[in-house]
């Protein structure tokens, strides 16, 4: 009977023995794994956010850079007298460009004023119209006017500048005309080259229009772009029609 209470005695020792264990591993597993909390939850959602935004900056950064470099670097090889596909969409990007940033030049130019002007300070034209004065103090003739509008159009393309400005007394006055834009203008599009001669590309244009939310229906037209090498080495718009 001793020896029985005895065995029962070491089998007791012995279980509660392992319950200690037990605990001691669950606290310890405890201690080395953070608890999981809102605050521990919200900077890991805002450290993915971080990264994601930093990765979407870094594409959109690369891909700013590569579109300002195809309209800085857009210069024919004048020795091929055929586009390869490649080549192709290299100039018909670039080409894009040039068309949206003449369409912005124009639009600037001829409707309001793409300088700063003093509505007080007037002069009159041959048809009574008010040329308000510019006051940018580095726009002090034609010249300048002419230098600026030029960035994008060759010294060549036909303007209207002498109807929208006048100088006077060694300062220029705008006439700061305004209209509205084509409604049913949605976008441009360059898409073929139908032409190259020695430093000219001809490309045609098409832009959309859709009247349907005014009881009309969508439609396009086509239009001639055309684009030369200065003597600068420069691409400028030599043929073009502001679409709107």
């Amino acid at each position: 009977m001793k020896r029985f209470f005895a065995m029962a005695l070491a089998v007791a020792f012995m279980m509660s023995a392992a319950a200690c264990n037990n605990k001691k591993d669950k606290e310890n597993s405890s201690e080395s794994v953070p608890a999981v909390t809102t605050e521990n939850a919200s900077q890991a959602t805002e450290a993915v956010a971080d990264e994601n935004n930093a990765e979407t900056t870094a594409v959109a950064e690369t891909t700013a850079a590569a579109t300002e470099a195809a309209t800085e670097e857009f210069t024919m090889p004048e020795d091929i007298p055929t586009f390869e596909a490649a080549l192709e969409d290299e100039v018909l990007a670039a080409a894009q460009e040039l068309f949206e940033k003449a369409c912005e030049t124009e639009w600037r130019f001829t409707v309001g004023s793409p300088y700063d002007i003093d509505t007080e300070n007037y002069i009159t034209g041959d048809y009574g119209w008010q040329y308000f004065l510019i006051t940018n103090e580095e726009i002090t003739s034609m010249d300048d006017v002419r230098a600026d509008y030029h960035e994008v159009f060759s010294v060549d393309y036909e303007d209207t500048l002498d109807e929208l400005f006048m100088e006077s007394e060694g300062r220029v006055y705008c006439l700061n005309g305004a209209r509205g834009s084509d409604i049913f203008y949605e976008g441009s599009e360059v898409t073929e080259i139908e032409g190259r001669d020695d430093g000219e590309i001809r490309f045609k244009v098409v832009d959309s229009y859709n009247g349907a939310s005014f009881g009309g229906e969508a439609y396009t037209e086509e239009r001639e772009f055309v684009i030369i090498k200065e003597d600068d080495g420069q691409w400028k718009v030599s043929v073009f029609k502001l679409p709107y």
